[in-house]
């Protein structure tokens, strides 16, 4: 745990931060390059990019604090000090979803081709953030004897890096997407589909080893919950949209 990257007396920047921020640029870099590559004009993609993360870093604090509202009650001050970190990516990806949905259709642009094109470079930030988390000492695992825990300052025995545990599977994940890009056909929204699915199964069960996470119901926690919710709604979408016949004359729900 090493959580100050720099302090010049009370100023203060955190590593998360500075991850989070690093992690951003390269998958946004990558996003442009690809993008452009695809046909979409410079302006068009600087305030896709523009939106996609105001909206995200919105979307994640709004729900950070939603799940934490009792904590943030008593402490409202809390609620700007971002830097010390508190991002909810299933936040991130709902109102990132809902800004990319509005703007494609006031822009009169292919929704699912933008998403796909999107969510192939996400898991690159989301795994670079984790590191973060690492060396923020947030987001810990539960106590463990195996040989992968890690001793945090202020807990008295080993836990499960699950920071980690999130990093390795994005990276993995994203190799699986840049692949998939390769094979099938953007626009239908497969890849982006296939990106949810992957996301809402690695926060499912990662975060039964987290530590430090409140019960909710059924004995599970918010975000697994909301994962469930992510993982069904999504495999709605899979089932109308690629296994059932339907919708267009090609067998396809438009979007």
């Amino acid at each position: 745990m090493h959580p100050i990257f720099i302090k010049i007396g009370n100023f203060v920047i955190y590593w998360y931060g500075v991850l989070v921020a690093i992690g951003i640029f390269i998958a946004v870099w990558l996003f442009q390059k690809d993008s452009l590559r695809e046909g979409y004009e410079e302006k068009v993609i600087s305030e896709i990019i523009f939106g996609t993360i105001l909206s995200g870093i919105i979307g994640a604090r709004f729900l950070h604090i939603l799940v934490n509202i009792h904590y943030y009650i008593l402490h409202p001050l809390e609620i700007i000090k971002i830097r010390n970190g508190g991002l909810a990516v299933e936040g991130a990806i709902i109102f990132s979803l809902i800004f990319l949905i509005l703007y494609t259709k006031i822009k009169r642009i292919l929704t699912l081709k933008l998403l796909d094109e999107i969510a192939i470079f996400v898991p690159v930030g989301q795994a670079i953030g984790r590191i973060g988390c690492f060396l923020n000492g947030c987001c810990y695992g539960k106590k463990t004897d195996f040989f992968l825990g890690v001793k945090f300052p202020f807990l008295d025995k080993k836990v499960h890096p699950s920071q980690l545990y999130y990093s390795f599977s994005y990276i993995l994940l994203f190799f699986l997407l840049y692949k998939l890009s390769k094979k099938f056909k953007k626009g239908e929204g497969f890849i982006f589909s296939i990106y949810l699915i992957s996301f809402a199964i690695i926060r499912y069960f990662i975060d039964f080893l987290r530590g430090d996470l409140k019960e909710t119901m059924w004995g599970l926690y918010s975000t697994q919950i909301i994962a469930i919710l992510i993982f069904l709604f999504t495999g709605i979408f899979i089932i109308l949209k690629f296994l059932m016949k339907g919708g267009d004359k090609n067998g396809k729900i438009s979007f």
